[in-house]
């Protein structure tokens, strides 16, 4: 019996912990706005892992997180976005204004999350900006960023803080100005034709590949900081783009594969882009840190629904890593998809393709098919990361109009060669319950006209049609904007 209380108490004091409290005070009070914390595994925040707490009418709120190790994690309200500094089994008290605009720390963690406060990494900054992203030169802006990092590390070492804290934003720090120049790129979409800075693609590149130069890659001290994760998930576009033509790019990929760049062509795209991602982390990272980064593109890719190469990649690091400390997190991650894979009822299960859809030739047939119901058209591809964001949230739409006269139809739209393999695999994952239609030429053709008379078709989209057949609109509420979309389809009952 003593036996049994001894181990019971021991499971309750690692479930304990393993969390953290994060409690505090929003001033004025909002009534029914929520915060939404999340606790990644590496730097990307998933919407499927929010929690949410609603303050009470005093505007104060507690909440435990699942937190195992010393990390960032996120705390989101009105549009803004807080980067924390989490250990388990601490505690974080947040005062705090309702934009997060001004922040007080207290708790056990206070001191470590107002200390980088002051240096600016809550914000997901450092120091304070003296450039123009747009208008001043990428090397200048490195050159500025470089002298931030040399004054926070300075403060840094002035500190008398927890051996363990230090580790972490020294790192954060030291990869600051790589993770920075990735976060500008993409603001300034410099690799699309939208660029907007007034410098061109090669003085970026240059600047990202300086940045690099000084950065370790494999560094072991540094797997929880923030700004290394960043710096690690970007590698595999980081050797993308330091090819300035084709020929440099060959040689880069003949260099990651080990292999003529005509078989490596080939095998990209029969087994698609993350198959190169996986290649290239494998290539950049030893040790500890290529664990860490195979596990971070899996847990990733389940996270975000990416699921190519999602498999191979899997038994691959079981194989290597048997004993890898991300095991267990990754197979946690791992057991939904492929027990998915193994799924063979699905139209038992509710999901229902239909026959011959490739050969639908308008939306027309499409709603013939459901006379006397409202018909919700999900507008998706397996290619599009917002339309799999939406996913999570088709359940709770579901639920809401249980028995009830709506019927729910998904069409696909894919531009792969044979992507039914694919498409029928992520439709079990996310277990999209309804009709299912792989668009064909003619239906895709039909949309594109449709769309066209107000803009651009684009994805994902969402079409409402009511119990006469008639199409209500074709920019329908998202699944995430709930009751905006629940309002629209009950008017049509």
């Amino acid at each position: 019996m003593r036996l049994l209380f001894l181990c019971a108490a021991l499971a309750a004091f690692t479930t304990s912990h393993a969390q953290m409290t994060v409690s505090g005070k929003i001033s004025p009070p909002q009534s029914g706005k929520a915060l939404v914390f999340n606790v990644p595994f590496d730097c990307w925040l998933h919407t499927a892992n929010a929690v949410e707490v609603v303050p009470d009418k005093k505007g104060k709120f507690s909440i435990r997180l699942a937190v195992e190790k010393p990390q960032i994690i996120f705390m989101i309200h009105a549009g803004r976005r807080l980067q924390l500094y989490a250990e388990q089994g601490k505690t974080l008290v947040i005062d705090t204004d309702d934009s997060l605009k001004t922040v007080r720390f207290g708790g056990s963690l206070g001191r470590e999350n107002q200390f980088r406060q002051k240096l600016g990494l809550t914000t997901n900054s450092l120091g304070k900006q003296t450039w123009n992203d747009t208008l001043t030169a990428p090397g200048q802006i490195l050159i500025e960023l470089r002298k931030a990092q040399h004054s926070a590390l300075s403060q840094l070492n002035d500190s008398k803080i927890t051996t363990t804290f230090l580790r972490m934003t020294r790192a954060d720090i030291e990869y600051f100005a790589v993770s920075k120049l990735w976060d500008l790129i993409w603001k300034n979409n410099v690799w699309t034709s939208r660029h907007n800075s007034r410098y061109e693609q090669k003085e970026w590149r240059q600047t990202l590949k300086t940045a690099h130069e000084v950065v370790v890659l494999s560094n072991v001290s540094a797997l929880n900081s923030y700004h290394y994760q960043i710096m690690v998930s970007y590698y595999p576009r980081y050797l993308q783009h330091l090819a300035s033509n084709k020929e440099e790019f060959a040689r880069i990929a003949e260099a990651v594969f080990k292999k003529p760049f005509a078989e490596v062509n080939l095998e990209v795209r029969q087994k698609g882009e993350r198959y190169w991602e996986h290649a290239a982390l494998q290539y950049g990272f030893t040790g500890r840190a290529q664990e860490y980064a195979i596990a971070s593109f899996l847990i990733k890719g389940i996270n975000a629904g990416d699921l190519e190469y999602q498999q191979e990649a899997y038994q691959d690091f079981v194989k290597r890593f048997p004993e890898s400390p991300y095991r267990s997190q990754v197979e946690k991650k791992m057991k939904p998809y492929l027990e998915s894979l193994a799924e063979t009822k699905l139209e038992s299960k509710g999901i229902h393709f239909v026959q011959d859809s490739r050969t639908v030739p308008t939306l027309d047939s499409v709603i013939a098919n459901h006379k006397g119901r409202v018909i919700f058209i999900d507008m998706w591809g397996t290619w599009c990361g917002p339309c799999r964001q939406e996913f999570p949230f088709n359940q709770a739409l579901k639920d809401r109009f249980k028995d009830k006269p709506v019927d729910f139809t998904y069409i696909a739209v894919e531009h792969r060669p044979n992507p039914e393999k694919k498409w029928q695999e992520m439709i079990a994952f996310y277990h999209l319950t309804g009709y299912h239609i792989l668009a064909g030429k003619n239906l895709v053709e039909h949309l594109r006209k449709i769309y066209s008379q107000q803009g651009n078709l684009i994805f994902p989209s969402y079409i409402l049609v009511d119990k006469l057949g008639n199409i209500v609109t074709i920019h329908a509420k998202r699944p995430s904007e709930r009751e905006a979309l629940y309002k629209q389809i009950e008017q049509l009952l």
